[in-house]
Parts: C-alpha cells; sequence; structure tokens
C-alpha cells in the first residue's frame, strides 16, 4: 500500500459512486443528490490533478487541483442546504475555489504556506456544510451519517493546516508514505462512501414523504383529500369523546361554490381550476391550524372547526365570503361566492351524522339563493 495506490483507490471510488447514482436513481435538476455528483466528480477530478501535478507542470496542475477539490465540498455545502430545504449562499461557494486558487498560485512557491492555507479553507469548508447537517439533527439518521463523516474529515483536514503552518519541519510530503497520509486518505475514502449512504437514506426520506403528500393531499387545491379529511377528522372526533370534551363540541362546515359549471362553461376550465386553487388559498390562510379543511369533491369543501365559539364563526364565515370574492375578481376578473351549512357537532355523534346535517344546511342555502351560509341551532 503506497499513497498513490490509495490516491488512485478515492479517484475510482469517486467516479464510481457517481456513475452509481446516475444509474440507480437518476438525477433531478437542482437536486440534493445532483449536488452529491458534483462533489463525487470534483474529488475524482481534483486527486487526478494533484497525481499528474507530480509528473508535469506542477503550479498549474496543482492549483487546479486543489480548486476542484474546494469546488467540491462547495458541493458539499450545497448538498446540504438542498436536502436541508435552506437557501445555498451561492456567491460564497463559488468565490471560494476561486480564491483559493488565485492564492495558491501566488504562494506555490512556498510549499508549507500554499499547503496549510489550502487544507485550512477546504477543511473549514467541509465542517460548514457538516455543522449544517448536525445542527438541529435530532433523531434524522441520514443527518448523523453524514454530518459525523463529514466533520471527521474536516477536523483532519483542519489538523493538517495546523501541522504544516505550526510544524512544518515534521509535516509529510503531498505523496510521501506517512501515516498520516495513510490515515488521511483512508477516512476520505470512507467518508465519501458513508456520506453517499447517508445521502441516499435522505433521498428515500424525500421520496416517502412525495408518495404521503400524493396520497392525502388533493394536488389542486393542497388541501386535504377526501378520504385522508375523513380519517383526521374521524381521529379527532374520537379523542374528543375519549375525553368527554362536550365544551368542546366543533362546528362541521360544508362548502360549495356556487355556479361552478358556469364558471368553466364561460372561462373555461382553467379557470375553473383557477378558482378552486384560490379557494383552497383562502381557507389556509383564514383557518387555524388546529381546523382541518379538505376538499370533499369536484367544487365540495369541508371544514371541522375545533374550539370555535359562535362569534368567531360569524366573523370566520364572513372573512370566507369576502376574501374568496375579493380574490376571484383580482385574480380573474370576476368574482365567486360559496354557499354553505354549518353544524355543531353534538356530543357522541359520528362524523357520518354531522356531515349530513351540514349536508342538509347545505342544500337549504342553495334553495335560498346562494352566496350564504346556513347553520342549525348551536353555531351561532
Amino acid at each position: 500500500m503506497d499513497v498513490v495506490t490509495l490516491l488512485a483507490a478515492v479517484l475510482v471510488n469517486a467516479l464510481l459512486m457517481s456513475l452509481a447514482l446516475v444509474v440507480s436513481v437518476g438525477l433531478r435538476a437542482r437536486s440534493g443528490l445532483q449536488a452529491w455528483q458534483f462533489m463525487l466528480l470534483g474529488q475524482a477530478v481534483g486527486f487526478g490533478l494533484l497525481i499528474a501535478a507530480t509528473l508535469a507542470s506542477p503550479r498549474l496542475l496543482a492549483t487546479l487541483g486543489v480548486m476542484a477539490l474546494s469546488a467540491s465540498a462547495s458541493a458539499m455545502v450545497l448538498t446540504s442546504c438542498r436536502f436541508l430545504g435552506r437557501a445555498a449562499p451561492r456567491r460564497a461557494l463559488v468565490a471560494v475555489p476561486l480564491g483559493l486558487g488565485v492564492v495558491h498560485a501566488a504562494v506555490f512557491a512556498d510549499e508549507h504556506l500554499a499547503t496549510g492555507f489550502t487544507n485550512l479553507a477546504i477543511g473549514a469548508q467541509i465542517l460548514w456544510g457538516s455543522l449544517l447537517l448536525l445542527r438541529g439533527a435530532g433523531r434524522v439518521r441520514w443527518r448523523w451519517l453524514c454530518g459525523v463523516a463529514g466533520a471527521a474529515n474536516g477536523l483532519l483536514v483542519l489538523a493538517r493546516a495546523v501541522l504544516v503552518l505550526g510544524w512544518p519541519e515534521i509535516y509529510p510530503r503531498f505523496i510521501a508514505p506517512h501515516p498520516l497520509n495513510f490515515a488521511s486518505l483512508m477516512l476520505l475514502n470512507a467518508s465519501l462512501v458513508l456520506g453517499t449512504m447517508g445521502f441516499l437514506l435522505a433521498h428515500r426520506d424525500e421520496a416517502e414523504q412525495a408518495l404521503v403528500r400524493l396520497a392525502s393531499l388533493d394536488p389542486l387545491t393542497g388541501l386535504l383529500n377526501r378520504r385522508e379529511w375523513m380519517q383526521r377528522a374521524g381521529r379527532a372526533l374520537g379523542a374528543a369523546r375519549a375525553t368527554d370534551a362536550a365544551g368542546d363540541a366543533a362546528v362541521l362546515m360544508m362548502l360549495d361554490l356556487d355556479h361552478f359549471k358556469r364558471v368553466n362553461d364561460e372561462h373555461g376550465h382553467p379557470a375553473g381550476d383557477e378558482v378552486l386553487k384560490l379557494a383552497g388559498e383562502v381557507l389556509r390562510g383564514e383557518l387555524r391550524a388546529s381546523d382541518l379543511v379538505g376538499r370533499y369533491g369536484g367544487e365540495e369543501f369541508c371544514l371541522l372547526l375545533r374550539h370555535c365559539e359562535p362569534e368567531a364563526f360569524g366573523r370566520l364565515d364572513g372573512r370566507l365570503h369576502q376574501a374568496l370574492r375579493r380574490r376571484c375578481e383580482a385574480s380573474l376578473g370576476f368574482p365567486a361566492d360559496f354557499s354553505a351549512g354549518a353544524v355543531r357537532v353534538q356530543p357522541g355523534e359520528s362524523l357520518a351524522a354531522a356531515i349530513a346535517r351540514a349536508d342538509d344546511q347545505l342544500y337549504r342555502a342553495k334553495r335560498a339563493g346562494r352566496g350564504r351560509t346556513l347553520h342549525a341551532d348551536g353555531v351561532l
């Protein structure tokens, strides 16, 4: 075992893992795995250039290699930001590799200074990406796996910087058969493997969450779909019955957009879809976090308003009518309104029975001329 062989192993390993990502999961534009692939490619290119620099054009190839490794570390930070859903500091991620290249080329004649500054910058970049993952990681396994692997590698790179700047006489040359070089390359190889495994777990978690959203949300409005709303509303009423929360009776409201077929016929189905989207936005914006709202089907929506006092319901109903008319007028050029029926859920009453009573009130609101909310006794 020698350093050049280990370097070649890191290069080949990074290339193979990058290829495996493309073959196994593909690459979506601007995804976390896409950024991680750039990280792996940067490692391969960087170490390939450093190996070549020992044979010819050392200043040029070594500087390009250092820039590639720094760009690889920036790609790690970008990977962390994308999987965490954070905005990436793009200017800093680009500026660091470029600045490091300029400094490395300028001080290349002083080997210890060039090496120390390079390790200091790249080590700080790696720790930056690792700390993003570890801060607030909780019990998320992939964040611990990637964060700890990256932090260990970053700390060792910083240790090399401290050693070459503080005790240059004992610092080993890049390809010298020294235990520090062996340990650094073996840890780097392990961190690439563990990081790839961790971010694949993150990709899997993202895919599972997307499936959950598809199964529980209406794709047009972003509200709960009928099945999910029924399940959650049933659980909420069951929990209230279990705690005998008679004084905490909820209001169940059925809401139907007025003259929706006419909107589709006169303005087209895209306009009808936009009305549904705006209705979803109004409902999400006006309701509380404790309330449940879903698309019941077609142009009909269902709401379960918990801890809803009569005065609060009256104010909410007025805001919903006004907000929907105002939003549709501003966005589409014509107003839209709804009819609704509301009931207060009785102690021990089933969800199906409450829905049937609210639907009766909705039918009465339509027959009374639409654009209004009718309710059973106890709501107001």
